[in-house]
């Protein structure tokens, strides 16, 4: 991944849904061409981060024993523009998630306003004997665990809620 647009999840539901935010800093590098004078993060970033929140979503819904690959983005609407300083709440849920295929329904807000939504749709394939299938599994709950790695948790309180 070059860009990581998922910075901390808030909250997961294994096979259902997740919801993960991301806090858009002025030192973002896309900001220097996106534009000049008038930094707006890319709409393609933002479906990015729908797609990265649904492998996490489902990576721990299988166990990141399937690897995604998405095959389609549909219904995608972009209703405002997001800047340096916003915080995207990205939430997804799964629609439809078999051995071989699943559909996520993701939106994004900031300060309450919808920002965005899509459905997205995936194929699935089993890491079982291929190896760079298990190495994208492996990558993904690396990518996990460091996204729940929660030093509030040593005093007893968790800033994940698993529901």
């Amino acid at each position: 991944m070059r860009f990581f647009l998922v910075d901390r999840l808030l909250q997961i539901e294994s096979g259902k849904n997740l919801v993960a935010a991301k806090c858009v800093a002025m030192s973002e590098d896309y900001f220097a061409d996106h534009f000049p004078g008038f930094p707006v993060m890319p709409g393609s970033l933002i479906l990015e981060g729908f797609e990265q929140a649904s492998h996490l979503l489902m990576g721990v819904s299988s166990d990141f024993t399937r690897v995604a690959t998405l095959k389609r983005v549909s219904r995608g609407s972009f209703r405002r523009l997001v800047r340096p300083g916003d915080r995207l709440l990205l939430r997804v849920s799964l629609a439809r998630f078999t051995e071989t295929d699943a559909q996520v329904q993701a939106d994004a807000t900031s300060e309450g306003e919808k920002v965005a939504d899509a459905r997205l749709e995936f194929d699935l394939k089993n890491a079982g004997n291929d190896p760079e299938a298990a190495r994208r599994c492996h990558r993904l709950r690396e990518f996990y665990h460091l996204l729940t790695v929660d030093p509030a948790e040593v005093a007893g309180e968790s800033l994940v809620r698993r529901v």
